[in-house]
């Protein structure tokens, strides 16, 4: 029993549950105890579509969105989102035209970019992170900075949810820094996903990112809403020998004579190579492992456990997601690809098809 087929549309999809995406903004919006969400939609909406994840998120009437470059501003510009829109990779002169063109907010963090900017910025202070932004301690630069333009002041957590007790501590620094402030800006923020919950304040925005998208965040935390399902039809189901090898490297080879199904998902897809030995994938209810290694185009896992008859060329496998009774976490993922939830969902770049679930009744609920 060799069957399989070439078609070019059985390939790997990404369903997006906009719905559970928008509860887990509003269980933010509740933590939050009066601070606006400031949502981040970098890197395409953390894989996930960035245009389609603000507009669901409007929903929630968040103050504005944030990335990380000026392309991604004016995608979302172009796409028609009027919100304020907060470029974090820190500007410098010679980009001051397009933040104006497309009304996007700079972040500065040097007295030469403050000085001549004439537009809407908010200025980065570094409470420990060490990577951008002025720094907290340094008063003499802090007390110099005087512009009308300047719309907020914000601090990045570095270990919110590694280690919390680390929190009070930037907390105080950024109180400090913006004391040394001639002004107090009118916005100002540090709590990421983690810091929501783990802060002692909020301030006046929020800027929750992977728990929107069904990250965890702690296991003491609340867990959000599962988002992101990434399935994929078997093109392909063999019939294999004991000591027959899969895949590339004969890295794998078969310990009795089994059924290996060949998946339309590869390593393009966002299917880490390092799965193999590791990952599981469902398939009619049951969890099959992945076996030999992950190519670029395909993926093989072993369902000789499975009924006969029971999976056919054109069944569904998910890798990621719920399916049925059973789900496979995006921590579960990352753990098997040994890295962390962030990675594995900007992986899911555009060569799956993206399916939107716009049915946002379940945010209601």
């Amino acid at each position: 029993m060799n069957k399989s087929t070439n078609s070019l549309s059985l390939r790997a999809w990404l369903e997006v549950d906009l719905g559970n995406l928008v509860s887990n903004a509003r269980a933010v919006l509740q933590a939050a105890r009066g601070a606006r969400l400031l949502p981040m939609v970098k890197a395409d909406g953390y894989g996930l579509g960035a245009v389609r994840v603000a507009l669901a998120l409007e929903a929630v009437d968040p103050w504005g969105f944030g990335v990380a470059t000026i392309d991604e501003g004016i995608e979302l510009r172009e796409a028609g989102v009027s919100r304020p829109i907060l470029v974090f990779t820190p500007a410098t002169v010679d980009f001051l035209n397009p933040f104006r063109q497309h009304d996007l907010t700079a972040v500065l963090d040097t007295l030469e970019s403050i000085s001549v900017w004439d537009a809407p910025f908010h200025l980065e202070i570094d409470t420990g992170r060490g990577r951008t932004g002025v720094t907290w301690d340094d008063t003499a630069l802090l007390m110099k900075v005087r512009s009308r333009y300047m719309q907020g002041a914000f601090t990045h957590f570095h270990s919110a949810d590694e280690r919390p007790e680390t929190v009070p501590h930037q907390l105080s620094r950024f109180q400090e820094a913006l004391g040394a402030l001639p002004s107090r800006p009118e916005f100002v923020h540090a709590a990421n996903s983690t810091g929501v919950w783990v802060a002692s304040e909020t301030l006046d925005l929020v800027r929750p990112g992977i728990f929107l998208y069904g990250g965890s965040i702690a296991d003491h935390l609340p867990e959000p809403r599962s988002v992101v399902s990434l399935r994929a039809p078997i093109v392909s189901l063999r019939e294999i020998s004991r000591g027959d090898s899969v895949s590339y490297g004969a890295a794998w080879k078969a310990q009795s004579d089994t059924v290996v199904a060949t998946l339309g998902a590869g390593f393009a897809d966002g299917v880490p190579r390092s799965l193999f030995g590791q990952g599981q994938v469902i398939v009619a209810g049951t969890r099959c492992p992945i076996v030999g290694r992950v190519t670029m185009d395909l993926t093989m896992i072993d369902v000789g456990s499975l009924a006969p008859g029971s999976v056919r060329v054109g069944s569904t496998a998910t890798l990621l997601g719920a399916a049925g009774e059973d789900e496979i976490s995006l921590a579960e993922f990352a753990g098997w690809a040994v890295t962390n939830t962030y990675e594995v969902l900007v992986r899911l770049n555009s060569r799956a098809e993206r399916r939107y679930l716009p049915d946002l009744s379940k945010a209601q609920a």
